[in-house]
């Protein structure tokens, strides 16, 4: 693989390219702020790439790839390099002076980035402009509840009364086009962040050079008072394990479910004690999980809660899309089955002792699992 400096030399635009790139420019046909966001110098630029790798995909495929994450390297550098910088206003901004933050969701992807929001703030107030209506990813209605958005106004009115509850946030808004000092959409532009892997919070923290103990949590929120405290769960139709299933929950009592209506219908098939908790807002949805027994669920938005606020929780992992990562204490991933009713057992016994089920109140078939110990 090249040096860095050298693949960049290769990358210049020769005559061809330039030639293009002037006459789509000319044309109106051309947006250079767009593809210096994406870690090109400019259109013409992305045309030499385009030409260098078009012989290698005709006939070197291993080739092709090369140039390809050459390319990528080097764009995500780029932007790595602008988006490290700390503001110099910061600087010398005064202490009551807010630090300002962009994004565009989804919800999930907002909550793992408060503690980055925070560390950045370095002890400034922080206000969150929240971008609505901007297509993020490419998921279908029946897959997610906004579809390709990230957010739409209606759940950003459902989040914000959540994230105005954090007490170093000082406001919570709807962007209506002002600068900002840190656009956390700019996750989305690094070709080297793959959406699909790693660890949604990582990757703030690589973009904007903040660290911090992740292992802390990072939401506030009080419960209301129940007096037996039930297990919460959460299931959406995307990011699920086929290896996973739920029916030996049916032996753990009334399970409260939150999530969408259609997604209740279908977990109910399952486990027929399910009791749906509809919730007005995502504060209160926060206030349901910090009082749960302990929460199950996939990589969902319910699940973001959960781990910012470290109650005892179990992931469902996805292995086309393992994005999230438990930290802490109190957390478990459920990868196959047995790993997963074995989880469950634990935390069953461990949340409260006195209600462990006898191996012979246990349904028929529910005899192999054998994590209730007498």
């Amino acid at each position: 693989m090249n040096p860095p400096d050298v693949f960049e030399n290769r990358l210049r635009p020769r005559l061809l390219a330039g030639l293009l790139a002037r006459l789509w420019s000319r044309l109106g046909r051309v947006n250079e702020q767009k593809y210096q966001d994406k870690g090109w110098k400019s259109y013409a630029e992305k045309l030499q790439y385009k030409i260098l790798m078009f012989p290698p995909s005709l006939f070197s495929r291993n080739r092709a790839e090369q140039i390809e994450r050459e390319a990528d390297g080097l764009r995500s550098a780029r932007i790595f390099s602008r988006f490290c910088q700390v503001p110099d206003a910061l600087q010398s901004r005064p202490p009551t002076c807010a630090v300002t933050f962009k994004h565009s969701g989804n919800a999930g992807d907002i909550i793992y980035a408060l503690p980055a929001m925070k560390a950045l703030s370095q002890g400034h107030p922080a206000k969150l402009f929240l971008r609505t209506d901007v297509p993020v990813n490419g998921w279908s209605e029946t897959e997610h509840p906004l579809g390709k958005f990230g957010l739409t106004a209606e759940m950003a009115g459902k989040l914000k009364p959540l994230l105005a509850h954090q007490a170093w946030l000082s406001a919570v808004e709807i962007h209506a086009g002002e600068a900002v000092d840190y656009d956390l959409d700019a996750f989305r532009e690094v070709p080297n962040i793959k959406g699909d892997r790693g660890d949604i919070m990582r990757w703030y923290s690589w973009l904007f050079a903040v660290g911090g103990d992740l292992s802390q949590p990072w939401l506030e929120v009080r419960p209301p008072p129940l007096a037996s405290p039930r297990i919460v769960l959460a299931r959406s139709a995307r990011y699920r394990n086929p290896m996973i299933g739920y029916a030996f929950l049916r032996v753990m009592g009334e399970i409260d479910f939150v999530g969408t209506r259609s997604e209740f219908d279908e977990m109910r098939e399952i486990l027929p004690q399910l009791k749906h908790v509809e919730c007005s807002d995502f504060l209160n949805l926060a206030r349901i999980i910090k009082a749960a027994r302990f929460f199950i669920g996939n990589q969902s938005f319910p699940y973001s809660i959960a781990e910012g606020l470290r109650v005892p929780r179990i992931l469902e992992v996805c292995p086309q899309c393992p994005n999230v990562v438990p930290r802490g204490e109190n957390a478990g991933e459920a990868f196959f089955q047995p790993c997963f009713e074995k989880l469950a057992g634990r935390f069953w016994q461990q949340t409260r002792p006195e209600d462990r089920v006898s191996p012979s109140s246990l349904e028929p078939g529910i005899e192999r699992l054998q994590v209730f110990p007498p």
